[in-house]
């Protein structure tokens, strides 16, 4: 059976991360975390910035271990050897990460009725059916679409720090009119700017060296990102004031036309529409390369149809198909923001099994050789791997009780 192309390098895998995590949240969830913790916005980016890392150091470890497309799902059933647990694993994940797509695919549309007066609900559809042809045709025409893509994405993080960057002097970082909680608060909302950095894991068999190349992707692309969030947050608050921020449907259009005026905004405008496009890209290819490692033979979890390879295209069509038509209900849900919560909800505990997953194999399979191992151990027990689970859990009781 033909195999996946490996046609991604590190610095490939690196553009997919940061593509993945800086997606288009940031666009989005910047003004109602400012609108609950003022100018400490800083500070609570670094605060998702931390938490995003420990459970990404577990990943990174468990990739090393098992560079394969099933992802979470093989991490998850090697270490307790329960099916139960590691189909909801995948399960999981895979409701996620559609629903996510579902959700961003609506966003392009409201991004593009700026432009021209179209109906949302059609041109959602198109854009996942468009993303999921160049998904099909193959992982070098996707991986060119997203290092272009990702590139323009970050320009206009670097516009908005770049108008601002004067003005740096004008931010009060400590001011926090809610307080502890408030900056708590807005790092629960930040962190979710974050998520992309599980699903780079599920391009492990189309990466060169993954067991190395992947654990270094990971932390690279959370570093990269926390970099141009923690500036973006310092020059919004600078530029434009926190309640002004906090009232915006389009927070960075704001700070660039604070800066740049009518242009800035249409400026940043259009690149979201390039920056929604993208996600939707990246999430259908991790999606699927997540559907295809767990229809493999030995799982059983879905029929082993699903994890065929095409001959010439060498990506897994089946999957690739299926997932695209999977998500297009969803778009006719109009606004998903209750299941997409749910789903937020569903990823937590997945992180949560993630990070007891490399406290348990720590113990039960010393003797597997890793490609790489995360820091600051006591004996076997990942210290980080303990805090990743408990501020997974924490975040879980955040959710639950502020929902």
């Amino acid at each position: 059976m033909p195999e996946l192309r490996r046609e991604l390098g590190l610095l490939e895998a690196v553009v997919y991360g940061v593509g993945l995590i800086l997606g288009a949240g940031i666009y989005a969830i910047l003004g109602e975390a400012t609108g609950v913790t003022g100018g400490s916005i800083v500070i609570s980016f670094l605060l998702a910035a931390l938490i995003a890392s420990l459970t990404g150091l577990s990943y990174a470890e468990l990739v090393s271990l098992f560079p394969a497309a099933e992802g979470d799902y093989i991490y998850v059933r090697e270490a307790f050897d329960r099916e139960i647990i590691s189909d909801v694993t995948a399960l999981g994940r895979l409701f996620m990460d559609v629903i996510s797509s579902a959700a961003v695919a609506l966003a392009f549309s409201g991004y593009l009725s700026s432009f021209v007066d179209v109906p949302s609900l059609p041109i959602a559809v198109l854009l996942v059916v468009v993303t999921t042809g160049v998904n099909y045709w193959g992982i070098e025409l996707s991986t060119k679409i997203n290092v272009l893509f990702t590139g323009i994405e970050v320009a206009g993080l670097v516009i908005v720090i770049s108008i601002a960057g004067g003005s740096w002097g004008n931010a009060d970082i400590l001011h926090a009119p809610n307080g502890a909680f408030g900056v708590i608060h807005a790092g629960f909302l930040i962190f979710f700017a974050y998520l992309g950095f599980g699903s780079i894991v599920n391009l492990s068999e189309e990466t060169e060296d993954a067991s190395v190349t992947i654990p270094r992707a990971i932390l690279l692309s959370i570093g990269v990102t926390t970099l141009l969030y923690v500036l973006v947050g310092l020059s919004a608050v600078a530029l434009v004031d926190w309640r002004v921020l906090s009232r915006s449907a389009s927070p960075l259009a704001e700070v660039a036309r604070a800066g740049w005026g009518p242009l800035g905004s249409t400026v940043l405008a259009a690149i979201a529409l390039f920056s929604t496009t993208n996600t939707v890209l990246i999430l259908q290819i991790s999606t699927s390369r997540l559907f295809y490692g767990v229809s493999k033979s030995e799982y059983h979890v879905f029929p082993e149809l699903f994890s065929r390879v095409h001959s010439t295209r060498q990506t897994p069509h089946y999957a690739v198909v299926v997932v695209g038509l999977v998500t297009i209900p969803f778009v006719f849900l109009g606004d998903i923001g209750l299941v997409a919560g749910l789903a937020n909800l569903m990823l937590l505990l997945v992180f949560v099994l993630v990070n007891a997953a490399l406290v348990k194999l720590r113990y039960s399979r010393p003797e597997l050789n890793r490609g790489f191992r995360a820091p600051f151990n006591v004996g076997q027990l990942s210290i980080t791997a303990v805090a990743g689970l408990l501020s997974s859990l924490g975040l879980i009781a955040f959710y639950v009780l502020t929902w």
